[in-house]
């Protein structure tokens, strides 16, 4: 059953486009990743698919059986109610048939034998129980404990929260709902590990359908089987896994690639054959190739996959091999420890992942190690030549109301602007963005922001907390790239998975107050701590679908191939053809021969009428159009 359809729609911001001519529909049980750029509109489109706002032109088409989840961000009215209630209240409909029992069973205490309220109280009695009522709260205990949410937090107002456990509220609310249609805008950023893996099971376990932003690409891979790309307005589709996407869409940009350079270099040939032929012997044939030339649809220039650029991080020098050594630290608030006896060494060129849930520790061991806190017991030391630099998560280095250049310019006032501007293009700050307003900014790209500032004097040991939220994925294969090839040590926390698995060879595990020591990345993590009884393997679905897509599309591909290849030998045939007819009419029919003459350019003008079509289906060729 189709949910919703998009026809041709068109929406833009102060005459930016971000969606246009976009068709696209969404069927019961699609499990979709949106991908894109940040602010290239996959939060618009959204707000769209969510009814919040409007299209400027296009039709959309919403069937009455579908039901929108989404976070809603903006309903703060809620923020006073406890956890608990706050998520609840997604089933608003259950709770008012749960009131209107209660209130049938006080009227049924008054007149026990009332046959009417009897017979309407085992309806309703019936409807609740069919459609949850009974499993509502044990089900929302579920996704709270899932999120990462503690048990005696569950009756702590959400108003209370830090902003990162508003939105996995948020997200707990969405998941309790009852609509059928799942709306998830980057629901990892604030979850560790485990809520992460949580989510993946409940997303694969479900008959709902859902969207995913995300970038996130070990999530999208648990989670999706197709994936819409966002890429200047407009909107490309992908069958198949994560994976099988990312391999697509390189092959589509290098044919896109191949097909631009081939029409220039044609366009160019038959230019250069006009112009040396207009005034010549050729000129009908010269004339032919300019009409085709002015019916040509010229393919705009590849566009570069990353604003990023080329991201290096520059090490401020050798520091002594021994670069950190933590002794049996005890790491709280207080009288409250959250981790003891913590004891590890870092030496020169290590990059170390620090994973755990919510709450265990993570950032504060970081403070502790930057000096910003002092440990409850045990030292911290630094060794020789060791220039510390520190990412933290919340971007309190900026400051909100100076713009992107001011924000990177303190960083060194003596520097020319000319020097600033360009190591800040590096981070995709690129013509006006330079002066945007730091509030203004989305969370990607403060995210950048913060890195910029981070990264602009060289450190030898980088202290990075979630350095990839809110990065998009080509900005987070260049960060990726830059650690890979920093000769310094790093200790990164994130939940990223494919991240850490790109980037750090140790991982250190916080649980249950104790550090766990991994000599391996986040794959060697998995296979240490995986249970000895691996689950049954699951057929993917998918697969064979994708497998039956790339079949057609390679069948696709070798018939377009014969088609343009017959066009381009018509084309040459129907030409020499033409040059012979030329001959024969100049020299080689007597002009006393009036009939032959005639014959001759009757059969050239069919020709020439022939070739003109010949063109106009290599043109549809060239565009991917079978003929």
């Amino acid at each position: 059953m189709t949910l919703f359809t998009a026809e041709k729609i068109t929406k833009a911001f102060s005459g930016k486009v971000v969606l246009a001519d976009a068709s696209f529909v969404i069927r019961e049980h699609d499990r979709i990743g949106v991908v894109g750029k940040n602010g290239s509109g996959k939060t618009t489109l959204f707000d769209i698919v969510a009814g919040r706002i409007g299209v400027d032109s296009g039709d959309i088409s919403r069937s009455k059986t579908c039901r929108v989840d989404y976070i809603e961000q903006d309903k703060t009215e809620y923020f006073d109610l406890p956890l608990f209630e706050y998520v609840l209240a997604a089933r608003q409909d259950l709770l008012d048939l749960r009131q209107q029992i209660h209130d049938l069973q006080y009227e049924l205490s008054m007149v026990p034998h009332d046959h009417d309220r009897l017979s309407r109280m085992g309806q309703l009695q019936s409807r609740f129980e069919h459609e949850g009522g009974f499993t509502l709260e044990s089900e929302t205990t579920t996704v709270l404990n899932g999120l990462g949410f503690d048990p005696e937090r569950h009756r702590e107002r959400v108003r209370n929260f830090s902003g990162g456990e508003k939105n996995r509220a948020g997200l707990a609310r969405a998941l309790a709902g009852s609509g059928n249609l799942l709306l998830l805008d980057e629901p990892t950023n604030h979850l560790d590990i485990e809520s992460t893996r949580w989510l993946e099971e409940y997303l694969r376990a479900t008959d709902r359908t859902y969207l995913i932003i995300s970038h996130d690409r070990a999530f999208l891979s648990a989670t999706v089987d197709r994936i819409w790309e966002i890429n200047h307005g407009r909107l490309d589709f992908y069958v198949g896994t994560f994976e099988r996407y990312l391999q697509e869409r390189h092959e589509r940009r290098r044919r896109y690639e191949h097909e631009f350079q081939h029409q220039r270099q044609e366009i160019e040939r038959i230019e250069e054959f006009v112009r040396r032929n207009m005034a010549g012997q050729k000129t009908r044939q010269a004339q032919s190739k300019l009409k085709y030339l002015g019916r040509i649809k010229r393919l705009p220039p590849p566009r570069s996959d990353s604003q990023t650029g080329e991201l290096s991080v520059r090490s401020s020098g050798r520091s002594y091999a021994h670069v950190l050594a933590v002794n049996d630290v005890t790491v709280g608030y207080g009288d409250h420890a959250v981790l003891r006896d913590v004891r590890f060494d870092l030496y020169r060129g290590e990059k170390v992942g620090l994973i755990g849930r919510n709450g265990s520790g993570k950032t504060t061991l970081l403070k502790i190690l930057t000096g910003e806190l002092s440990p409850m017991a045990g030292d911290v030391r630094l060794g020789a030549n060791v220039d510390v630099a520190y990412f933290d998560q919340e971007l309190s280095d900026l400051d909100e109301a100076g713009t992107v250049l001011d924000s990177v310019w303190e960083m060194d006032w003596a520097a020319e602007i000319g020097k600033i501007r360009s190591y800040i293009a590096r981070f995709g700050f690129t013509g006006e963005d330079c002066f945007k307003v730091v509030a203004a900014l989305s969370g990607g790209e403060k995210t950048k922001l913060s890195l910029a500032r981070l990264l602009y004097h060289p450190a030898n040991f980088l202290i990075l907390d979630e350095p990839t939220n809110h990065l998009d994925l080509d900005s987070r294969e260049v960060l990726e790239k830059a650690l890979q090839e920093f000769d310094g040590s790093c200790i990164i926390v994130s939940h990223d998975r494919y991240f850490l698995d790109q980037v750090v060879g140790r991982i250190f595990h916080l649980d249950d107050e104790h550090l766990r020591i991994f000599e391996g990345n986040y794959k060697y993590y998995t296979e240490k701590t995986a249970p000895v009884e691996l689950p049954p393997r699951i057929k993917d679905p998918g697969r064979k679908q994708a497998f039956l897509a790339f079949k057609a599309e390679s069948k696709r591909t070798a018939r377009h191939k014969r088609q343009v290849e017959s066009a381009r030998k018509r084309i040459a045939d129907l030409e020499r053809e033409i040059q012979r007819l030329d001959d024969d009419i100049r020299t080689n029919i007597p002009r006393t021969d009036w009939e032959g003459l005639h014959e001759a350019s009757q059969r050239r003008h069919q020709l020439e009428e022939q070739l003109l079509e010949l063109y106009a289906t290599l043109e549809k060729l060239d565009h991917g159009q079978p003929d």
